[in-house]
């Protein structure tokens, strides 16, 4: 026998609250970056976690310069270059430190190529152009769905950022930009941390977390 229209709509209802409790009371991890002079490029925070992810990102090309700055990857699946510019490219990595190492070769307008990620987790690794030596992007290779990208400007020097819905048993978050020190936060107890942004030792800036 069927559910009744009103029992239906009681159901949907019912469901849909405990769907929006479970995403109001979820956690977020809310970020201040600030430099002490003109920023990098780009970095990464994210949350380590044991849920399964696959990226398999898409990067184009256009005005001699990648769309993005980083794109995240992770081993096993592939990376998709793309070129809308109106002139050739050869993109290619060369991490031996990360056992990274490609070539897609010459790709003209309009092409597009693929590689796979066979290169270890947790890792940063360049990408430019053979062609074109300014152009430049990062394949940030990590297994998580909670992380967030932050695009840096030379123009600014403090910047925010959320990463919400972070499982309650996270005990860490991690802030890596390429070339810098890795900054690993304990957030297994308490509610707000803070780091100095380190490159070689040398402070260039802090960021501080709070769990909301």
């Amino acid at each position: 026998m069927g559910m009744s229209p009103s029992k239906t709509c009681l159901s949907m209802l019912l469901f849909s609250t405990l769907l929006s409790s479970s995403y109001v009371n979820a956690d977020s991890i809310n970020g201040t970056i600030s430099f002490i002079k003109k920023p990098p490029m780009v970095g990464i925070a994210y949350v380590p976690s044991q849920t399964v992810s696959e990226f398999s990102p898409e990067i184009d090309q256009l005005d001699k310069q990648f769309t993005t700055k980083m794109a995240v990857v992770n081993s096993g699946n592939k990376v998709i270059f793309k070129n809308s510019d109106n002139v050739e490219h050869n993109v290619f990595a060369n991490d031996l430190s990360q056992s990274a190492k490609f070539d897609v070769g010459l790709m003209t307008p309009g092409g597009k190529k693929e590689i796979t990620v066979d290169w270890q987790d947790n890792s940063i690794v360049r990408v430019g152009c053979k062609i074109h030596p300014k152009m430049r992007t990062y394949l940030a290779s990590i297994n998580t769905p909670f992380h967030k990208i932050i695009e840096f400007s030379k123009d600014t020097q403090e910047y925010t950022f959320v990463i919400n819905n972070i499982p309650d048993d996270a005990k860490q978050v991690l802030f890596a930009i390429p070339k810098y020190d890795l900054i690993t936060l304990d957030i297994s107890s308490g509610s707000d941390w803070s780091s100095d942004i380190t490159k070689k030792g040398k402070v260039r800036g802090q960021i501080t977390i709070i769990k909301k």
